[in-house]
């Protein structure tokens, strides 16, 4: 198929958003997720040809060819905003439905919360009582990950709410964000470790034993790296790469392996006398734990929860607070 031509600078082409539909914008996901036109069709349960007519339609659109003809359809350079677009507006479509059914089921809204493990160890489960204390009609949907996989997700519009450390990425976004509190790592080991009774431990000690380290590319990776190099030593042999703490839990007590967790995520075990804290701190940590989220206006359900999660982390224990009321949206 000819590739459409661009329409003229000189001449206003008809406005993008009486041209295109969200039907467009699902076919060219499917197209590109599948690879062939074929493909696409079976996927979306209509005709090739009407897989190629909304594809010619959307190009024309463009002004611009989107994928690259062979045995295997390959987006163009062109193709990829226009794939994050359709992914996000495909997102608040059903976003917007969901937020309908839950108003239509007497609640006031929904809010898709994605969540580190050192907010979901005490502070999500206590900004989700506030809530219900405060604005009971509030859905809630709530996924755990590590930092990389929460961007992931949120760059596709799947998540309203970031509940996440404050780093450099979150720093630079340019996105609306609040900081909560402070919450340091800490280094664990098993309760009958060798090291877990000494008052003074020193870094080139902890190497001498096997680690749980994160993963390799991550904020916390790098603040181990450097809190080795600031000690002179050489990182320590990883027995394990990993990210899941009831794992990473198990492995430690039971063994003379070490690890790094957040102070969050580590108080319940230290409490329970599961792992043992050593002294031991990093160079620098990996910023504060704080909410991320895209709308400088907020609407009411999405403003209910962000105040939750303030209010919250004014008692969470070993927290820092740094907060200033976020504005309720007048009705």
């Amino acid at each position: 198929m000819a590739a459409p031509a661009p329409a003229p600078p000189d001449t206003p082409a008809q406005p993008w958003t009486r041209r295109i539909r969200l039907r467009h914008l699902e076919v060219l996901l499917t197209i590109a997720r599948s690879g062939s036109l074929t493909a696409a069709a079976n996927a979306l349960d209509i005709t090739q040809p009407a897989v190629s007519q909304w594809l010619a339609d959307i190009e024309s659109a463009a002004g611009a060819r989107l994928f690259e003809r062979g045995r295997r359809l390959r987006p163009t350079p062109l193709a990829a905003p226009l794939l994050a677009h359709a992914e996000r507006v495909l997102q608040d479509a059903q976003r917007a439905l969901a937020e309908v059914q839950a108003i239509r089921r007497g609640g006031s809204g929904r809010v898709r919360i994605g969540a580190m493990p050192v907010a979901t160890a005490t502070l999500v489960p206590a900004a989700v009582m506030r809530l219900r204390d405060h604005a009971p009609g509030v859905e809630l949907f709530l996924v755990e990950d590590i930092a990389a996989g929460l961007w992931a997700q949120f760059d596709s519009n799947q998540f309203d709410l970031l509940v996440t450390r404050l780093d450099a990425r979150a720093l630079g976004s340019g996105l609306q964000q609040r900081r909560l509190f402070q919450d340091q790592h800490r280094v664990v080991c098993g309760p009958r470790h060798p090291l877990a009774r000494n008052k003074r431990v020193a870094w080139r000690e902890a190497v001498r034993y096997p680690w749980v380290m994160p993963p390799a590319g991550t904020p916390l990776h790098g603040a181990l790296e450097q809190t080795f190099a600031a000690a002179g030593v050489a990182p320590p042999q990883a027995l394990l790469t990993s990210t899941s703490m009831l794992a990473n839990i198990e492995l430690l007590r039971g063994s003379e392996v070490l690890g790094v967790q957040s102070g969050a995520v580590a108080a319940g075990s230290l409490a329970q006398g599961l792992l043992a804290a050593l002294p031991l701190k990093l160079v620098h940590d990996t910023g504060h734990v704080g909410l991320v989220w895209r709308e400088a206006t907020p609407g009411p359900a999405l403003a209910a929860v962000l105040q939750a999660f303030v209010d919250a982390s004014k008692g969470a224990a070993g927290s820092s607070p740094a907060v200033t009321a976020i504005p309720r949206r007048k009705p």
